[in-house]
């Protein structure tokens, strides 16, 4: 009863720190108010802001469902949008206004009126009688025959809203589907096959998009074995409705008049390749520098690629049908080489009764030498700042093959003000350099068979080393060298395998006080050892956002309602190294040694899953759950510490600063000597969850409430974190690891300029689990106090969403 009872209360906190939250909302929203920011006081005598749509369905029948889907479909047609509100009011429209004319083009009334402001949508521009008939219209294209749509108005004060009320019948469904038989057999055989696979069923909803797509689909199939003329238009749907019981029946025939060379089958003749194209020179002056290579006519005066590299990446071959996947293929791994800034395919008829196709491709590269260079201000959630600076130069084509070569070098320095550091301000710098080369294909010592001819598979190489130096206390420096392969399995799934992944870490330059804390803490020194890490990794990601729909051409939803992200990273090390040595010398003692320094021997796991709900254009609910173990064994007693889990930042619980909590109720904040709290606190496992409402604001001016919560666990006995109290081990137990999590909320702001992201989310604790007597803080939630928000209040600014 007594843990029930803790669970209720912990609900009620978090009820009451959502409502505090939600007070202060209403409480802004006044004050914004007040000032006047509702745009209202600039409308004309007789004008009334259009307040938007709504609709009402009164269904009639037993069988009328989706009515939450078709009411989200039907508004898309409704136009125009009204004004986006924030906290009651127009603040687009109120910049507008204030801005008045601008005289310049450039200058801060412009900006206002043309960035922030967005011109007002009155009542005036709205045409409901047109807006009804379009969406009868589109209720009779989704098989509701019988609808009808009238609409009504419902004005206040300074705006009108128009009520559309929809008349909605049972749908009429699919009773049969009939495929022409053709009597010559040019079509007879194809017609026959796709019929197997139709995107029209027995039963289903009569619905046009779908019917668009189905002729789509058997246009593309066509086009497969060699109809290249063929177009959807030669298709026609006819439907009887007049069969009775609201079925359809469904009959598709070929337009009478078809073209000859629309019913010829079209083989490839000659494949012309023109490297470095440049519209100023024609491929007839071009041709002069051809060359016959592996069956094509490749033009490149310039010599810029390996011609074998060009020709594996083309689909077409003289002699066979044309085939709309080759072109579609074709055009994918030219533009997925990297290389090239244009990619153009071009047929040609020989002449008029050939059936033979000409192949022109025309290829324009990209420079193919670069040298970025990026200066960024870094604010973290630890209370560290400081400037970063990053230079990248790339070779598109290094080795004359597509090969990606990119040289980076990462500086960055940081300096902690605040929090409970007394004396010199703490500081760190960074100091990295990465090398890469991309190659697109496997490079592997034995024969890897990858059937997939739509996606290039690549090798990569890389070789760095980065220098940590945290001043005062330790330099940790990493040299890393890997081997790996990266590929698509389909548009929303990537595969990553790295056999060899090696890197070796070394800890220099330690302080007297650094080395006192590795002295007290024999977990933390087993982490911070030099030492080997030789093993392999293994990446797999699904995005449904990038998975292929056939009928996504034909919707015109601007988003998907539901999407999916899964990653999953498996990471083995040091099994190889520890099974040969031990083959040849089964008496050594642990740990065993490479080059007078020892191995790390564990395995590793973590996932990562999300879920994206898009209520309209303009909320939606985002959430992710992500959960990881390490174990170290046989030759470590303890994961190195690049390998070990963090908790808390930016991208994390928000609401405490990065890699300042745990292992489970741990607490690093009474733990004041030799400042350890410039140590990260890490685990071997982890659990976070996280949910986040994202909703518009102004244009490109976003906002969000989320909920985090999740901490780290040891999952072996660390003694002197128990010491003073044996609650705070922080080893990970399934009875309780619950009431161990840490909960925080906030609020964040976000610009969002679609190519780059700047976001602000401000939060603060409503659960710290090191508090083991009372965890919940929710009831000292005070934003009136200054001592309370100097000690909660945390600011995290950061690139891009959290997730």
């Amino acid at each position: 009863m007594q843990r029930s009872s803790s669970k209720m209360g912990g609900k009620k906190r978090i009820a009451d720190a959502l409502r505090k939250v939600f007070n202060g909302f209403l409480l802004l929203s006044f004050g914004l108010s007040i000032f006047g920011c509702t745009a209202t006081k600039f409308l004309k005598e007789g004008e009334s802001f259009y307040a938007g749509s709504e609709i009402n369905f009164d269904t009639q029948g037993k069988r009328v469902g989706r009515k939450k889907v078709l009411r989200s479909e039907l508004e898309e047609y409704i136009m125009p949008k009204p004004n986006k509100k924030f906290l009651g009011m127009r603040t687009g429209v109120w910049f507008y206004y204030i801005a008045g004319t601008p005289k310049k083009e450039k200058g801060l009334k412009s900006f206002i009126k043309n960035k922030l402001g967005k011109p007002p949508v009155l009542f005036s521009d709205v045409t409901p009688e047109r807006t009804a008939k379009t969406l009868n219209g589109q209720l009779h294209n989704q098989g509701y025959f019988q609808s009808s749509v009238s609409y009504e108005t419902k004005a206040k004060k300074h705006e009108t809203k128009v009520i559309y009320n929809v008349v909605l019948p049972s749908p009429y469904r699919l009773d049969s589907i009939r495929y022409p038989t053709p009597r010559d057999s040019v079509y007879r055989s194809i017609l026959k096959t796709v019929r197997e696979t139709s995107l029209l069923k027995e039963k289903q909803r009569y619905d046009l998009e779908r019917m668009q797509a189905e002729q789509s689909r058997i246009e593309k199939e066509l086009e497969n074995v060699g109809f290249y003329y063929f177009d959807d238009r030669y298709l026609i749907f006819e439907a009887d409705s007049t069969v009775g019981k609201k079925k359809v029946n469904v009959a598709l025939r070929l337009e009478k008049g078809i073209p000859p060379k629309a019913r010829r089958i079209y083989k490839i003749n000659d494949v012309n390749i023109y490297l470095s194209y440049k519209l100023s020179l024609d491929s007839a002056t071009e041709s002069s520098f051809a060359r016959q290579i592996d069956g094509y006519n490749y033009v490149d005066s310039a010599r810029s690629f390996r011609p074998s590299v060009i020709t594996r990446m083309i689909n077409f071959k003289q002699g066979n049908i044309f085939r709309r996947e080759d072109q579609e293929y074709t055009l994918n791994h030219l533009m997925g080489l990297g290389v090239f800034k244009f990619v153009n395919i071009k047929f040609s008829e020989v002449h008029k009764d050939s059936a033979l196709l000409d192949t022109n491709i025309f290829l324009t590269a990209l420079k193919k030498k670069s040298l970025r260079g990026e200066m960024q201000m870094l604010s973290k959630s630890n209370n560290f700042v400081g400037p970063g600076l990053s230079f990248t130069f790339t070779n598109r084509n290094f080795l004359k093959g597509a090969e990606l070569f990119e040289l980076k070098l990462n500086t960055a320095y940081e300096v902690q003000f605040g929090g409970k550091t007394e004396g010199e301000p703490l500081n760190a710098f960074e100091v990295g350099l990465e090398s890469s080369l991309t190659v697109p294909r496997f490079i592997s010592p034995i024969r890897i068979n990858y059937a997939n001819s739509r996606y290039i598979p690549k090798t990569v190489f890389k070789l760095g080393v980065n220098f940590q130096n945290r001043v005062g206390y330790f330099q940790l420096n990493s040299f890393n060298v890997s081997y790996g392969y990266s590929w698509l399995e389909t548009k929303s799934k990537t595969h990553e395998l790295h056999p060899v992944d090696i890197t070796f870490v070394k800890t220099s330059k330690q302080s007297d006080a650094f080395k006192e804390q590795l002295e007290l803490n024999p977990a933390l020194a087993n982490s911070f050892q030099n030492q080997f890490i030789i093993g392999t990794r293994y990446s797999y990601t699904y995005n449904s956002q990038f998975k292929e729909d056939p009928l996504a051409k034909f919707e015109k939803k601007k988003y998907r309602t539901h999407s999916f992200y899964f990653n999953g990273n498996v990471d083995i090390a040091g099994n190889l190294m520890y099974a040969i040595q031990r083959q040849f010398n089964k008496s050594s003692d642990l740990p065993l040694e490479i080059f007078n320094f020892p191995y790390s021997q564990y395995v590793k796991g973590d996932v990562d899953f999300r879920y994206y709900w898009q209520f309209d254009v303009r909320n939606k609910l985002a959430t992710r759950v992500i959960v990881g173990a390490g174990y170290a064994y046989k030759n470590a007693e303890t994961l190195p510490y690049i390998k070990q889990f963090s908790i808390g930042g930016s991208n994390s619980i928000r609401a405490f600063p990065a890699r300042s909590l745990g292992p489970g109720t741990y607490n690093i904040r009474e733990d004041t000597e030799a400042n350890t709290q410039f140590i990260d606190q890490r685990g071997d496992l982890k659990i976070e969850g996280n949910i986040e409402y994202r909703f518009d604001i102004v244009k490109f001016f976003k906002g969000a409430v989320f909920l985090d919560g999740g901490n780290i666990w040891l999952l072996q006995k660390d003694s002197t974190r128990a010491e003073e109290d044996p609650r705070q081990e922080g080893i990970f137990n399934s009875k309780t690891f619950l009431s161990e999590f840490a909960v925080g909320t906030g609020l964040g702001f976000r610009f969002d300029f679609s190519f780059f992201v700047l976001r602000l989310d401000i939060a603060f604790p409503l659960r710290k689990p090191y508090l083991v007597d009372d965890p919940w803080v929710v009831d000292d939630i005070d934003f009136g106090s200054s001592t309370w928000r100097k000690e909660n209040l945390i600011f995290n600014i950061a690139i891009g969403y959290p997730f």
